[in-house]
């Protein structure tokens, strides 16, 4: 009986889709079983999507099945795919045009993608290849699109000083923290390549805390809204980082005028949106509740969303600060209320699929490389020391160590930032598995110490608060 993963492939003369669909079945099943385990045992959806991704991407490729094969090195192909598709040259050249002559030597990693773009299975990888772009593309816009949703003009308006304190202060501090790492490691990274690995540690993640202070029942404390406004600005540095990051990347250099470009048309862009959002947000979500029928209502809000982050790429930003931006302009109380739900679905397709494939790119087998696992551990100690010393900032009248542990978790705009790099082919297998590894690690680890800390009955949970507080707000009281 042949495999089932080989099917699409002897089938490709008549139906090239046919490859497509099976593997989207089986994405969206382990989508499921995912949703499935994290409700079951209270974590946040994104934590048993990239589990799931790890397990049974490192399952299929250490099985040899085509199709994860393909996967486990998506990274390294997708370069290749953009070179063709902006020059339109063969796949060869723009294999020899990315990768070194080392790497194009029999058993290298360019002459290994060259076969899986060239070999028996190449027609069906690239069309994988192309789909999973896509796929992944729009799931990155979705998924700011929710979180602009989520979050709301006036919601950032009224971020107060003590918020704004340690989001910027935990951004900052983890960003030169991280790169003074960087530079002591031995990594093979351009100056530009270091900047988006400290970058990427910068933002926490709302959607792991939101769940974290539900748990806890946190979240309507003065400790929970101070770590949620946090979040929120956090959010707005971590796209312009973004935007900073692949400016640099891209560039190659530090080209001052266009670095001020960007952060100044990132600020106009996204202060405009704060101060006047709601204006047009308001009469715009009442159009669009008058749509008729109440099915295709939702169209019009992906519409604009989607122009948004055409014009922020057209501009010179990042797509998904116009992704991010449509939602906040949108987050009027009665579109939110109505026409999200309708929003869902699709985003629970697509945004779902980019973690899932993120974490099919995670080989294990780096880990059993010391190099990797320091890696790991240097990376981690950045991006706890990065936000425990933030918590400093918070003011007096909070409790300091529950706003330590509540900015610890990373999660949607990190991986975006691990997801880009890896498109850019900035970051090799031991650097993608050892930044995957440290949210993973910071979404479970805070999750619990948040708990352990916070109960009464917790044995030495008590105790180390006080030396956490006692820390934190040394020589201010």
């Amino acid at each position: 009986m042949p495999d089932l993963l080989e099917l699409p492939t002897q089938a490709m003369t008549t139906d090239p889709f046919a490859s497509i669909l099976l593997e989207l079945a089986l994405l969206l099943t382990m989508v499921v079983v995912a949703r499935w385990l994290t409700n079951r045992f209270r974590q946040p959806g994104v934590l048993g999507e990239l589990l799931i991704g790890v397990l049974v991407g490192n399952l299929g490729y250490w099985l040899g099945l085509p199709f994860f094969d393909f996967i486990m090195s998506y990274g390294a192909a997708s370069p290749v795919f953009d070179e063709v598709w902006k020059s339109g040259v063969s796949v060869g050249d723009a294999a020899a045009t990315i990768f070194s002559t080392e790497e194009m030597a029999p058993g290298g990693r360019g002459d290994q993608v060259l076969q899986l773009l060239s070999g028996d299975h190449a027609l069906a990888n690239v069309n994988t290849g192309l789909s999973l772009w896509l796929f992944s593309s729009l799931g990155i816009i979705l998924l700011l699109f929710r979180v602009g949703l989520q979050t709301g003009v006036r919601q950032l308006r009224e971020v107060g000083a003590g918020a704004a304190r340690v989001a910027v202060g935990g951004a900052l501090g983890t960003l030169l923290l991280g790169l003074g790492v960087a530079w002591l490691l031995p990594l093979d990274l351009s100056a530009s390549g270091r900047f988006f690995v400290a970058a990427t540690l910068c933002s926490t993640s709302i959607g792991v805390v939101t769940r974290m202070l539900d748990d806890v029942d946190k979240a309507n404390t003065a400790e929970g809204g101070l770590i949620l406004g946090a979040c929120v600005l956090n959010d707005v540095i971590g796209l312009v980082l973004l935007a900073l990051a692949i400016e640099l990347v891209v560039k190659g250099h530090l080209d001052l005028p266009a670095v001020a470009w960007l952060l100044a048309s990132s600020a106009l862009f996204l202060g405009a949106i704060v101060v006047f959002g709601d204006r047009l947000g308001r009469p715009l979500a009442h159009q669009l509740n008058r749509i008729s029928p109440a099915e295709i209502r939702f169209l019009a809000p992906l519409a604009f969303a989607f122009l948004l982050a055409w014009l922020c790429s057209t501009l010179g930003l990042s797509g998904t600060i116009g992704g991010f931006a449509a939602g906040l302009i949108l987050s009027d109380e009665a579109l939110r209320d109505q026409t999200k739900q309708m929003l869902v679905p699709l985003i629970a397709v697509f945004a779902p699929i980019f973690f899932l494939l993120i974490g099919m790119q995670v080989n294990l087998a780096v880990f059993l490389e010391w190099p990797t696992l320091l890696l790991t551990l240097a990376l981690l100690l950045v991006a706890i020391v990065g936000k425990l010393a933030a918590a400093k900032l918070a003011g007096p009248g909070v409790d300091h160590a529950t706003i330590a542990f509540g900015m610890l978790p990373r999660g949607e705009v990190a991986l975006i930032f691990v997801g880009v790099g890896r498109s850019l082919n900035i970051i090799d297998d031991s650097l993608f598995a050892a930044l995957v590894a440290v949210i993973i690690l910071l979404a479970f680890g805070s999750g619990m110490a948040l708990k352990w800390t916070t109960t009464a009955d917790s044995p030495g949970g008590e105790a180390l608060v006080t030396r956490i507080n006692r820390w934190l707000t040394l020589g201010r009281d």
